[in-house]
């Protein structure tokens, strides 16, 4: 029998950003903040960045199946940090920022997350939850609008840019199944507390792929998506 297989590779989502890097290394991502100038960069740097934080965060203990959250705006910062945390294997629960202080605590609970990465305006709600959630082994500030401030008392926290700066890029992405969990999201909680969903690589790779599709979004290389 002829082992020929066509393109036998696991729908992981570390394949999206992998293709645009070959293939639209230049292609601009921006990041507009308020009260900041925005920030540009080309889908190989991302790439690069992304890469360098997945070695920070394996530097950290961080294997496949953990769970990293994250509470920050949509930013270059966030891009980064959600595709180094699925694209090593591990777990990104993605926080809403605008829930309470006891709801994101309850939530990180749940998932047993050991590092939680979140903008530096949110900073200190992001230390409050480090301290009520015994999982959570460090906190990693992102967008950083000043110096980072040290000494707070039973937090292990750092500014995450400096890490990815001097981290090697050497980490290899998507050694693991396509069924592998990549992100964890929670309910609204309309009919209740807030419940966990948890994706899969494979799950999103599809649906990317259909939304992609002419009689859906219909998304080329040739268009600009707030």
């Amino acid at each position: 029998m002829i082992d020929g297989d066509v393109q036998p590779f696991a729908l992981t989502l570390d394949k999206f950003l992998d293709h645009a890097a070959k293939w639209h290394p230049q292609a601009q991502v921006v990041s507009a903040r308020d009260g900041a100038a925005n920030t540009r960069i080309g889908y190989a740097g991302l790439r690069e960045r992304s890469i360098k934080a997945s070695r920070v965060l394996a530097g950290m203990g961080i294997a496949k199946g953990d769970r990293v959250a994250t509470l920050a705006w949509n930013s270059q910062a966030h891009v980064e940090a959600w595709y180094a945390v699925m694209g090593m294997g591990a777990v990104c629960h993605t926080l809403n920022p605008r829930l309470t202080r006891a709801q994101l605590s309850a939530m990180v609970t749940q998932s047993e997350a050991r590092i939680l990465i979140a903008s530096g305006d949110l900073a200190a709600l992001a230390l409050d939850i480090a301290r009520e959630v015994v999982s959570v082994e460090r906190v990693l500030l992102i967008d950083m609008a000043g110096d980072l401030a040290t000494g707070e008392p039973g937090v292990d926290v750092a500014a995450l840019a400096p890490l990815i700066d001097a981290a090697e890029a050497d980490f290899v992405w998507g050694e693991f199944e396509e069924t592998a969990p990549s992100g964890l999201c929670f309910t609204s909680g309309t009919t209740g507390a807030p419940k966990g969903v948890t994706y899969t690589h494979r799950s999103s790779y599809l649906h990317t792929l259909r939304v992609l599709q002419a009689d859906v979004m219909a998304f080329t290389s040739r268009d600009a998506v707030l």
